[in-house]
């Protein structure tokens, strides 16, 4: 992380020809408030979401390139996601595949368990979603670097400034997870009428309830929830647009500084918008602090 920001500076500074008194390094952390947006393909999974409250830290190296313009350049951590609370629709088909793996034996499966599995496939395809009422709150982690313009005015002869920056981010993907909490019971549909056992099909229910009774538990009674790794459905890169506004107070060499601003990326993060999809973007407030070389 410091070799990149250290590398790209120093070729900033072989192309513009700028002093070392030019250039600052800084840190900058606070509160991100994210959320989860509707993108190209909007689905009872995808929609509904809320505001979480995440972090951001990062560090930065800043180029002054005239009085009143300068470019930054940083590497920072971004907490991303969004929340829902209450009834809300879950993809039936990652409940099954976790349900069937957890239910197969290294062994091999009997005939009539290859049965059983085969009616929970067919009947998933056909009831994509189900519906819990727990909190469940989507958390991705992502490393940014930003590049952006920064213009600033100095407070008349005061020590204070006001600035403000935009441009563009590419983003990583670190992990992502779906963390619930709470008990209940799986659904067919938000009104909470029926579960899902209660619209299984009765013939294939037999060889469900005998071959696999815990899967015959978990589609009739309450469930525990908790984490789940969703990483792997989730695209490794985004890029958007970020932008703050902040106030500046300069002391020699060192100085320190208010932002607040937020940041929209472009992508839709699902890998496949089978289960709808979502853009990510985050409203924050961070503080920071930066040093002169000289």
């Amino acid at each position: 992380m410091k070799k990149l920001i250290f590398t790209t500076t120093i070729s900033i500074l072989a192309l513009s020809g700028a002093s070392a008194q030019d250039v600052k390094f800084g840190i900058r952390g606070g509160l991100n408030l994210p959320n989860m947006m509707a993108g190209s393909v909007n689905t009872p999974a995808s929609e509904g979401y809320n505001s979480r409250l995440a972090t951001g830290w990062g560090l930065f190296t800043e180029l002054q390139i005239n009085p009143a313009f300068s470019l930054r350049l940083g590497i920072e951590y971004s907490g991303l996601g969004g929340k829902k609370d209450g009834m809300q629709a879950m993809p039936t088909q990652r409940l099954v595949t976790d349900m069937v793996s957890s239910n197969i034996s290294m062994m091999g499966m009997t005939p009539e368990q290859e049965m059983a599995i085969g009616a929970l496939m067919l009947w998933s395809n056909s009831n994509p979603y189900y519906y819990a009422n727990v909190e469940n709150t989507t958390k991705f982690d992502y490393v940014m670097i930003p590049l952006l313009a920064q213009c600033g005015i100095n407070v008349g002869q005061s020590p204070w400034r006001i600035y403000a920056n935009a441009g563009p981010f590419v983003s990583f993907i670190v992990s992502s997870k779906q963390v619930a909490q709470g008990n209940s019971k799986l659904f067919a549909d938000a009104s909470g009428t029926s579960t899902l056992w209660d619209i299984f099909p009765d013939m294939a229910k037999v060889f469900v309830a005998n071959e696999f009774p815990d899967i015959a538990k978990t589609l009739s009674e309450s469930v525990t929830f908790g984490e789940t790794n969703i990483t792997g459905e989730m695209k490794s890169t985004n890029f958007g647009v970020i932008g703050n506004l902040g106030i500046r107070y300069q002391h020699n060499r060192h100085s320190f500084f208010l932002e607040a601003g937020g940041n929209y990326g472009f992508i839709n993060v699902q890998n496949d918008d089978t289960n709808g999809s979502n853009r990510l973007g985050a409203v924050s407030v961070m503080l920071g602090y930066a040093v002169a070389l000289f």
